[in-house]
């Protein structure tokens, strides 16, 4: 599920500088395109962006279910991208995404990747997608995978029960 997160975010962001740069722009979008190094400066961005994602631990799956905390996350990596990038823009003038583009393409990466990841939980929910989840045993190991499912399972998993050798345990709670 990681690889899927990281992949449409990486789309939302890719989406996000280029609205920025349509919206910058006046809807003409070559400007933007036409210039030095567009791919390597949207590249750059992407990297940066995703970075941070990881290091503020976007793609743990615990996140998900708490909004206010995904909110805030989401926004301490996107404030520490726009500094280094600004840090990178001031070093090598020539990666410089463009004035007003990095503010308006911030703004939408983060009103994209909050609203897609409160709506993934959102599915995430539904029984559909979750999977079935039989453990083998009743003794502590056991016990600490159901622990580690329900704290960071980001509800895709269900446990249906626990197999255990003797019937001593049927019927009681784990």
């Amino acid at each position: 599920m990681t690889f899927i997160i990281v992949i449409t975010d990486s789309f939302l962001i890719l989406l996000g500088v280029l609205i920025g740069a349509y919206i910058r722009f006046w809807g003409n979008l070559a400007n933007f395109l036409d210039g030095k190094y567009p791919t390597l400066k949207i590249v750059l961005y992407l990297l940066v962006i995703q970075t941070t994602f990881y290091y503020f631990d976007l793609y743990g799956m615990k996140y998900f279910r708490e909004r206010k905390t995904m909110f805030i996350l989401l926004l301490g990596s996107l404030g520490v991208s726009s500094m280094f990038l600004a840090l990178v823009y001031y070093l090598v003038p020539i990666l410089s995404i463009g004035r007003g583009i990095l503010a308006i393409s911030l703004s939408l990466i983060f009103i994209f990747t909050f609203l897609w990841r409160v709506l993934y939980a959102w599915f995430s929910k539904s029984n559909t997608f979750k999977e079935k989840v039989l453990i083998i045993g009743t003794g502590e190991l056991a016990k600490k995978i159901k622990k580690e499912i329900l704290e960071n399972g980001s509800d895709s998993f269900e446990i249906i029960g626990f197999i255990d050798e003797t019937r001593e345990k049927v019927g009681k709670r784990i």
